[in-house]
């Protein structure tokens, strides 16, 4: 793996190989690899060569750039640095929506007033899509553009600043949870006996995990003498970018979402029995009992077929997270501890979502300043 913000590995043959972007062709970028016999040696060679060909034609051969160009050498160079599934977001961003609209231009050329009308263009009609988008699409696509200029900056492609970027106001919608009736339809399943796809929504809902998460759990995952769930993998299906894919889109195994992500959830006593119940061999997977995963689209279609069989009303899978968080609040957790158990990377996350205390709430807050002496 290379080190952070370095394109410099090391390859199988025990050498180690660098490679910087030395020219450009039809605005794309051509690299050049050196070879060296450790990471120093490689990485001294490589900034001897960049020296004496920035004191040539560098500078002149930026200046051609338009954004296009730019975010193709910025994607290159993250690419061995992040996720394979953070990649193809940030990719998808850029061929579906700042392409369409700003790929041919130049970015020295380009000033704030251009990039505020992109942020318009998007709100308006998206990329290539032609339907609006809403702010918060909008703001997670203008995050990537701002990652690609600040990377242009600092590498002398472009010019302006933009700090100064009106972005859109996220609307500020607080989440969804099962009413009280259809959590104790499901808590009633802790003293029946239920299918594999059933445990994992009983799980779910008691625990807080993603989807992605509850699909890689494997029993091995989970200590019931120790009272522990382990989260340590997710299950995705991503676009498949390699040239010669046969599918437009492939599923991936890897760790959870961000390093919080990967956690340890204590489990409370009354699901020790249900768990003890339903347990399998432990290679298997929690939502298949078998050694074959599920992947999200099936365990989400498995749901809406629990919540149809019950008369239940249309829910997010995601509501169930939303509710086991909001139950967690509601019995006076300490932020920090539901932060932790839900995998945010920051409490900040977790107080912008769950923390909105209801009237009960208040009122039951307000009485404790009753005077003692009433």
């Amino acid at each position: 793996m290379p080190r952070r913000g370095e394109n410099i590995f090391k390859r199988k043959d025990g050498r180690w190989e660098a490679r910087y972007i030395h020219h450009y062709e039809n605005g794309k970028a051509k690299y050049r690899f050196i070879y060296g016999h450790s990471y120093t040696e490689a990485k001294q060679k490589m900034l001897a060569e960049r020296t004496v060909q920035c004191g040539v034609d560098i500078h002149a051969t930026k200046r051609i750039v338009n954004f296009e160009a730019l975010a193709s050498i910025w994607l290159a160079n993250i690419k061995s640095n992040v996720k394979e599934s953070t990649y193809t977001r940030y990719y998808r961003d850029v061929s579906k929506y700042l392409n369409p609209r700003i790929g041919k231009r130049q970015v020295t050329k380009m000033d704030i007033g251009d990039i505020n009308e992109l942020v318009k263009k998007l709100l308006q009609c998206g990329g290539t899509t032609g339907h609006s988008l809403s702010p918060k699409t909008t703001i997670d696509i203008m995050s990537v553009f701002k990652r690609i200029w600040i990377f242009g900056l600092k590498n002398g492609y472009c010019r302006t600043d933009i700090s100064d970027v009106k972005l859109p106001k996220k609307p500020h919608n607080q989440a969804e949870t099962l009413p009280c009736n259809v959590r104790d339809i499901i808590s009633s399943e802790l003293n029946a006996s239920c299918d594999t796809a059933t445990v994992g929504i009983v799980i779910t809902l008691f625990t807080g995990l993603r989807i992605g998460e509850i699909c890689g759990l494997r029993w091995e995952d989970i200590d019931i003498d120790e009272k522990v769930i382990t989260v340590k993998r997710t299950i995705q299906r991503i676009p498949d970018l390699s040239p010669n894919a046969a599918k437009k889109t492939k599923v991936i195994i890897s760790s959870p979402k961000t390093e919080s992500s990967n956690r340890q959830i204590p489990i409370p006593t009354f699901m020790i029995n249900f768990l003890q119940r339903h347990r399998c061999r432990k290679s298997c997977y929690v939502l298949t009992g078998t050694e074959k995963y599920i992947e999200p689209h099936q365990c989400y279609m498995e749901y809406k077929k629990y919540m149809k069989n019950h008369d239940l009303s249309d829910y997010k899978f995601h509501t169930l997270r939303h509710t086991f968080a909001t139950k967690c609040v509601e019995t006076g957790f300490d932020t920090k501890s539901l932060s932790e158990i839900l995998g945010h990377s920051d409490v900040k996350t977790t107080l912008s979502i769950y923390v909105h205390p209801t009237m009960e709430m208040k009122r039951k807050q307000m009485e404790l300043l009753c005077p003692t002496n009433s």
